[in-house]
């Protein structure tokens, strides 16, 4: 049989030495390890401390996934002043030119081979935290999986081109296999099998908002039953969001109070305080990627490439802004838009080459109170689950509802209302003033197999039509010669 190798460099014995942040993961010495060997607890939890590096890395969540998110839908632009990602925001991209995403599919395939290490594993036996463990790497492949389809295969409600989906790997790790892409359901059935299951495993309270516990697995699975939406799937999410604002009212996070909206300050210094005390480990969070001076040597967010670097005005890379048809959404009043010199969106040093100017988020700092790009990235918060608990009561035909709580919503972030005129769109532009920057609206138009208008701010592909082959990434030429089972997306 043959004997596969994991090597833990010697870069993670100087981050798991240097470490400085009780919230590190706790790394463990670099050797040699046979992966049919893993007979302890601590191997195990040191395989799936690497899963979660590998989703935190810059290719994949700690800076490219969350923010092709946004760079490729329409409230966002890349500035002509240093246009970093222009390719991307143009839709300049095929199987040979592609480096702006290189990595972000095998980047998300390493995450879910480490999973597969935890769950498959026999070795080690059953216990509490083994339970826990599993239910973690469940969670994780889940939606890494979910991330995948998202990305490199069509809506599951487009009606075209079911059968590309990603494929499913749940194996340990085979140089020699050649996996065919899966259709879209079978996809999706095992991402929705992979977070119930997690769910069960997971802890309710995780000891950091670094790790997944049962409430991430929730948020994600709701998100997922808004996306797939065969019949039943709208109850469901209904069900996983309810569950999870049930959570959210226990633990002051930005809950939707009558009569009680949420601070300014509180809200502004979530995201853009320099003091990670009133920015990380937070109520409102559910899950954040663990940056510090440890991880960031593994998972390679720094100058070169980060989120606080492409969004934050003070940073030599900045060049992603805010179009202004966002910011005029936003009531002056609105937490979510603040002061133009102090709030989540300001005005100070916009360059004057982009017409019509943009606005700066602060809602990546690059400088904090332990250095720079030290901020945890929030991923996952309680404030979506009342989002797509609306998104569902619509879907469901509980129009009133949905409007009753879409306002209660707004009105909680000082907001303003909506007439309901047309619902489904007032939802998504919510969630666009909501999660601006947060990695969800390209997303968002997709599940909807809505097209691409952009306002402003574009000069290349500014409109895309529903459905159109630019909503899936093509698979990279090297994909392609490297597994002569894997077919590319039509079109491309």
């Amino acid at each position: 049989m043959k004997k596969y190798i994991l090597i833990i460099t010697a870069l993670f014995l100087f981050s798991a030495n240097n470490s400085c942040s009780e919230r590190d993961l706790d790394l463990f010495p670099p050797q040699a390890d046979e992966i049919a060997n893993i007979n302890t607890e601590d191997q195990l939890q040191q395989i799936l401390n690497g899963a979660y590096l590998t989703a935190s890395s810059v290719n994949v969540f700690g800076t490219k996934a969350t923010l092709f998110g946004d760079i490729m839908a329409d409230k966002i632009f890349v500035s002509l002043q240093n246009p970093s990602f222009l390719d991307t925001f143009n839709y300049n991209f095929s199987a040979l030119q592609q480096q702006e995403f290189s990595g972000l599919y095998g980047g998300l395939y390493n995450t879910i081979l480490r999973c597969n290490l935890v769950i498959n594993n026999t070795n080690v036996p059953s216990s509490e935290k083994t339970v826990r463990m599993k239910g973690e790497a469940k969670i994780l492949r889940g939606l890494a999986y979910f991330t995948l389809t998202n990305f490199f295969s069509p809506s599951p409600t487009s009606g075209v081109n079911q059968e590309y989906g990603v494929p499913i790997v749940l194996g340990n790790y085979d140089v020699n296999i050649q996996p065919a892409r899966s259709t879209v359901a079978a996809v999706y059935d095992q991402i929705i099998t992979d977070l119930k299951e997690g769910i069960e495993g997971a802890d309710a309270m995780p000891s950091s908002k670094t790790l997944l516990g049962k409430d991430a697995g929730r948020l994600i699975l709701s998100r997922v039953y808004l996306t797939r939406r065969a019949a039943g799937d709208a109850q469901l999410a209904l069900d996983a969001a309810t569950e999870v604002i049930n959570v959210a009212k226990t633990v002051d996070a930005f809950n939707v109070v009558p009569g009680v909206p949420i601070n300014l300050s509180t809200y502004t210094n979530y995201f853009a305080s320099s003091n990670s005390t009133l920015s990380e480990e937070q109520p409102e969070t559910v899950w954040e990627l663990d940056l510090s001076s440890s991880t960031n040597l593994v998972n390679g967010i720094g100058a070169n490439l980060s989120l606080p670097g492409f969004y934050n005005r003070i940073d030599a890379k900045r060049c992603l802004l805010i179009n202004q048809t966002l910011y005029g959404s936003l009531a002056d009043t609105d937490v979510r838009k603040g002061s133009p010199t102090t709030g989540l969106l300001i005005t100070v040093g916009t360059p004057n080459v982009d017409t019509p100017k943009g606005y700066w988020t602060n809602k990546y700092p690059r400088l904090t109170d332990e250095g720079n790009y030290f901020r945890n990235i929030k991923l996952l918060r309680f404030s979506e689950a009342y989002l797509n608990r609306i998104e569902a009561l619509n879907l469901l035909g509980q129009t009133g509802a949905a409007l009753d709580e879409l306002n209660a919503f707004a009105t909680s972030r000082r907001g303003v209302t909506y007439t309901g005129a047309d619902l489904q769109n007032d939802i998504l532009e919510e969630r666009a003033k909501e999660f601006y920057a947060e990695g969800q609206r390209f997303f968002d138009l997709k599940r909807y197999n809505l097209g691409l208008n952009r306002p402003s701010n574009c000069l290349v592909t500014c409109t895309i039509a529903p459905n159109d082959k630019l909503f899936v990434l093509p698979m990279s030429a090297g994909a392609l010669n490297a597994n002569e089972n894997l077919t590319q997306y039509p079109g491309y």
